[in-house]
């Protein structure tokens, strides 16, 4: 999320698992805790998020082969990155 909306940033690989969200606590009469989920997350450009998050070129990666020559996802990264100016 923190790079979400950056200039010169993208993000590969598959969507992210959980919400984006945080809880709020609330006590209740009898003692116990009301957990609420009551905010969003929002990038830096103001946009929120109320599911998981894809990224900017998704590739469905096998666990397996993270980080290994077969990583679809890391090759288009790799390839990307030598494309820009201040990253030879």
């Amino acid at each position: 999320m923190a790079f979400r909306g950056r200039p010169a940033t993208r993000s590969f690989g598959t969507r992210t698992w959980g919400n984006p969200t945080g809880n709020n606590p609330h006590r209740l009469s009898d003692g116990a805790k009301l957990l609420l989920t009551e905010m969003k997350d929002a990038d830096r450009t103001g946009r929120t998020y109320d599911g998981p998050i894809p990224p900017d070129e998704e590739f469905l990666v096998e666990s397996r082969v993270i980080g290994t020559s077969r990583d679809r996802a890391l090759d288009a990264a790799t390839h990307w990155l030598r494309q820009q100016p201040h990253c030879p």
